[in-house]
């Protein structure tokens, strides 16, 4: 019996000589049913492979002594990058090493020249120091990008893997040098340590490029009937304005969906302006701007 696709593990990688050895045929390798992980491996196309699985296999297997690098690094440890620098938006497995290789470029796999840079490892996996990988990636980032990513990385909940505080990005950058370390130079006076989400830095950054005050983030709201304090995303508290930004994923997940139902509730009851913002609104922000300016002078004149 010819060995199919449908045949193979989900969760397992295989050499293009063994699935031929096994009895596939040459058409069904070629076929959108399997796709190329890395230089001679296969798996199935709906293969429920993680970016850590491929990474430990990669270092294990393919490339040992290797350290991972670029935004490889960076989204082991989830810092929040722009979609194209990620695995699922194409991007190669970057490394560096090990020492004696020579630098290859491919769509799968790139392979960078060593050089001195702090490490660190995650469950077992060797890394390039995330700040680090970042230098390395900035070139290839919008200044807007940056600030999120340096955002994730530095936020106290919901943030990087590997946490690195404004305190310690301040003094690594001050003795960083190379391509890249003058743009993290640029974006660190706008990094903040209570952003939560890619889109709360973006739209913050937004409002102060605007001329608004600067809003607090994730400023907390107790609900003392229940004892359960909420979070607004970025707030106005003198004139208490709230500014939520409506994901499409809180529409998706019902838990969170209730939870803002709820907390909408409760900022409503506080006596606080609720202003939602959603990914149209940040593109085009003119409405927002309005309503948000309007809310403004009526607080401001009852004040």
């Amino acid at each position: 019996m010819p060995l199919k696709p449908h045949d193979l593990h989900r969760r397992t990688l295989y050499t293009r000589a063994a699935l031929l050895e096994r009895g596939m045929h040459r058409r069904d390798l070629a076929s959108g049913a399997m796709r190329r992980v890395f230089p001679g491996w296969w798996a199935r196309a709906d293969a429920e492979l993680s970016l850590e699985e491929l990474a430990r296999f990669f270092v294990t297997h393919i490339r040992p002594g290797a350290v991972l690098s670029h935004q490889t690094a960076a989204e082991i440890l989830r810092v929040s990058l722009p979609r194209p620098l990620t695995v699922t938006g194409g991007s190669a497995v970057h490394c560096r090493g090990p020492e004696g290789t020579v630098a290859s470029s491919g769509s799968l796999v790139v392979v960078h020249q060593v050089l001195e840079q702090p490490q660190v490892r995650y469950q077992g996996l060797p890394l390039v120091h995330p700040l680090f990988a970042l230098q390395d990636i900035a070139p290839r980032m919008q200044a807007l990008d940056l600030v999120v990513a340096l955002d994730s990385l530095a936020a106290d909940r919901f943030g990087a893997r590997r946490r690195v505080r404004i305190a310690e990005m301040t003094e690594l950058l001050e003795g960083m040098r190379g391509r890249g370390a003058p743009a993290l130079r640029r974006a660190l006076p706008h990094v903040r340590e209570r952003s939560w989400s890619p889109m709360e830095t973006k739209v913050r950054v937004q409002l102060l490029r605007h001329g608004y005050p600067e809003p607090a983030l994730n400023h907390p709201v107790l609900e003392v009937a229940t004892g359960i304090e909420y979070y607004i995303d970025l707030a106005y508290p003198e004139e208490r304005i709230a500014i939520e930004y409506d994901s499409e994923d809180h529409r998706i997940d019902r838990k969170a969906w209730e939870h803002d139902i709820n907390k909408n509730d409760v900022l409503h009851e506080d006596g606080w302006k609720v202003i939602r913002v959603t990914f149209a609104d940040f593109l085009r922000p003119r409405q927002f701007f309005s309503r948000l300016d309007d809310a403004l002078r009526r607080r401001r004149a009852i004040a």
